[in-house]
């Protein structure tokens, strides 16, 4: 392989588009052609991997380099058959996008954001399916969902474009909380996100957590790949532009969920057989997905619709496939990954060759649509191209891949699981061959009378004839693809001619048949067996089995209401909880004023009187009685010295004179005294 590769393959696509509105600023074309040399760069340094697995010459099954350091952390890449088929696809595909649409997307706004997003997108999606751990792997998981979301929306002044775009990113956001739930509880076990570490100590994680682990991921792979009951979003999504479409369906976002529940074979092993009720589950929704998808291709207008629906149901094969699976050996898992492949290059050329339809016409509507094979003859034969390959004619690779599908779930003994997969199988057969009668066939409808119809550019004919080929050749490369992926099943002609093969287009015919009366030789008997008979299924494939009403008017208006419920709460509760804080303390202090300050303060003065009053009249009575005892005793002294003085002075003037001024001020000492009583 060429050097650095593992890393280079995602690096150079994710780190191109950072520059592409930078190249813009020098043409228009130098952008268009930056962004296609950088997913051929890609896909060349995807190429030169396949050798070095294929011949098992690698010399390690990965490398890592420091990330998070503080908590262990390494960055990595993982090197191995599953990563690399996923990497090959996804850089081929990616490439051949790119290339279809310098035709498709020629004149339209905001092209440098187209770009930019495509080229994240595919970057992104080779990053999710190249890393070494699960942490790793949810960055690049969420990078994909954000440009899936934008890439939808592309159209933004479309209102229906920015709905699509936000029912996109809600509904899978549900599967994205069921991944990052599951990866916190396999690393609260093992305490390493490592696929290594993981594989190497499974065995040590308590079955509980193993399985509530296994179906968390089921969940966040059910809503990537539009897996019953999260499923609606991919038909909303075909308001994104036709290569968008093509490249999200082909080999990016929804193939997320099949390489997701894939790798969980290759890192819990066994372990798988011992899950309850696991590998069931991934089974039946599978096959019921397949049913659904294939009965809501049967019953719409949309030219889109039809591939959308469809591949609702393919991938539904996929899973279905898995879920009888035990190992990465076995041909349960094999059949579900060369399924994938399959559907990536006839629904890949599916939505390239719609595109085409649309850019022509200017319309979505195939009931305004017939007569197209003359005036289209190319897009036409490239369209009996995905007829053949999507419904599994031999040698196309479907057949092989649905026969192994098929195979695969008759050893599990389930007969049940076995007729729904047929029936999904002469479905398919049955819109396929509708989508063409309608399109191609028919008379042609006066929309198109009105209007100059042409093949669509080259430059689109080119990729779409690209994946033509591929529809055609893959099924030959089956037994190389086997060993790339170190699986022992056989694939070849011999297949063709057995007795399984009979029973397969003795399906295809009664799906195909009625479809052939009703359509084309416009039976009257199939008319009124559907209009009347049928009119309940028809109102309920008219609503999509009410899936999305279910969501509409019960889950989102549920949530809306116990929010409502919620906020009246809050109004009542704690918006109003201010204005009681405040009235309680109004009541309060209201309280206070008229217990405290009219019992305390009111009274204080009147309190503070009496006891002024109190102390007066104390004071006075023990003042009184101390100023008697002091002139008591004062004149009493008195006395005792007048009569000391007279008997010694006697018959001195002197004397009597001293007297009397003694007297006057003790008697002017009492006056005064008495004033103060």
């Amino acid at each position: 392989m060429l050097p650095y590769a593992p890393w280079l393959v995602w690096v150079i696509p994710t780190l191109s588009s950072l520059f592409v509105p930078l190249v813009a600023r020098l043409g228009g074309k130098a952008r268009d052609y930056f962004a296609v040399i950088a997913s051929l760069v890609a896909t060349v340094f995807a190429f030169s991997m396949v050798p070095d697995v294929y011949f098992d010459t690698l010399t390690s099954s990965g490398s890592t380099v420091p990330w998070i350091s503080t908590l262990g952390i390494n960055a990595g890449v993982s090197i191995d058959p599953l990563s690399i088929l996923f990497a090959n696809l996804i850089a081929f595909f990616g490439l051949v996008i790119i290339v279809y649409s310098l035709g498709y997307m020629a004149g339209e706004e905001g092209l440098s954001r187209y770009y930019f997003f495509m080229l994240l997108f595919i970057g992104s999606m080779i990053g999710l399916v190249m890393s070494d751990n699960f942490l790793q792997m949810f960055v690049f998981w969420e990078m994909v969902g954000l440009c899936s979301y934008s890439l939808v929306s592309f159209w933004y002044k479309r209102p229906e474009s920015v709905r699509a775009g936000i029912k996109v990113f809600l509904m899978t956001r549900v599967g994205d909380v069921c991944l990052l739930a599951a990866i916190t509880l396999l690393y609260a076990s093992l305490g390493s996100f490592s696929f290594t570490y993981t594989r190497d100590n499974i065995g040590t994680v308590p079955l509980p957590t193993l399985t509530a682990v296994a179906f968390l991921m089921l969940g966040g792979a059910v809503a990537k790949s539009a897996q019953l009951p999260l499923h609606t979003w991919l038909y909303s999504a075909m308001e994104a532009p036709t290569s968008v479409s093509a490249l999200l369906h082909g080999a990016t976002m929804v193939k997320a969920g099949v390489y997701l529940i894939a790798r969980l074979f290759t890192l819990f092993g066994l372990l798988t057989l011992s899950i309850p009720m696991w590998l069931s589950s991934v089974a039946w929704i599978g096959a019921i997905t397949a049913f659904v998808g294939a009965t809501l291709a049967v019953s719409t207008h949309d030219i889109k619709g039809v591939p959308a629906y469809s591949t609702i149901s393919q991938i539904g094969f996929m899973m279905a496939a898995l879920g009888v699976a035990s190992d990465p050996s076995s041909q349960g898992w094999f059949a579900g990954l060369f399924h994938m492949i399959s559907h990536a290059f006839f629904q890949g050329l599916g939505f390239l060759t719609i595109g085409g339809i649309v850019h022509t016409l200017g319309t979505r509507d195939m009931r305004l649509m017939g007569g197209l094979r003359k005036a289209m003859p190319i897009t036409f034969g490239l369209s009996v191209v995905v007829m053949l390959a999507r419904t599994g004619v031999p040698p196309f690779a479907s057949f092989f891949s649905k026969c192994l599908i098929i195979s695969s779930l008759e050893s599990t003994g389930d007969v049940l699981l076995v007729l729904i997969i047929y029936a999904s199988t002469a479905i398919t057969f049955a819109y396929t061959l509708r989508f063409m009668i309608l399109t191609f066939f028919r008379e042609k409808s006066g929309y198109l009378k009105k209007i100059h119809l042409h093949e669509a550019p080259k430059i689109m004919l080119f990729s779409s004839g690209i994946l033509a080929i591929l529809c055609a050749a893959w099924g030959l490369l089956g037994n190389l693809v086997a060993k790339f992926m170190d699986v022992r099943v056989e694939i070849g002609l011999s297949e063709v001619f057995s007795s399984s093969t009979l029973i397969f287009l003795l399906v295809l015919f009664l799906g195909g048949f009625p479809v052939y009366l009703n359509y084309y030789r416009k039976s009257m008997l199939i008319e009124r067996v559907r209009k009347n008979l049928l009119a309940p299924l028809n109102t309920v494939l008219e609503y999509g089995f009410f899936f999305d009403v279910f969501y509409e008017k019960v889950v989102a208006k549920g949530f809306v209401g116990v929010s409502k419920g919620l906020r009246r709460i809050e109004v009542a509760g704690f918006g109003r909880l201010p204005y009681l804080l405040a009235h309680e303390i109004v009541e309060i202090a209201k309280g206070i004023h008229k217990y405290v300050e009219k019992a305390v303060f009111d009274r204080l003065p009147q309190f503070t009187a009496n006891g002024v009053m109190s102390l007066a009249h104390s004071t006075r009575r023990y003042l009184d009685v101390f100023v008697d005892e002091i002139l008591y005793i004062a004149a009493n002294r008195t006395l005792s010295s007048v009569s000391k003085i007279k008997k010694t002075h006697s018959g001195s003037l002197s004397n009597f004179i001293a007297a009397a001024l003694l007297g006057f001020l003790i008697l002017l000492i009492l006056i005064i005294a008495t004033m103060f009583r």
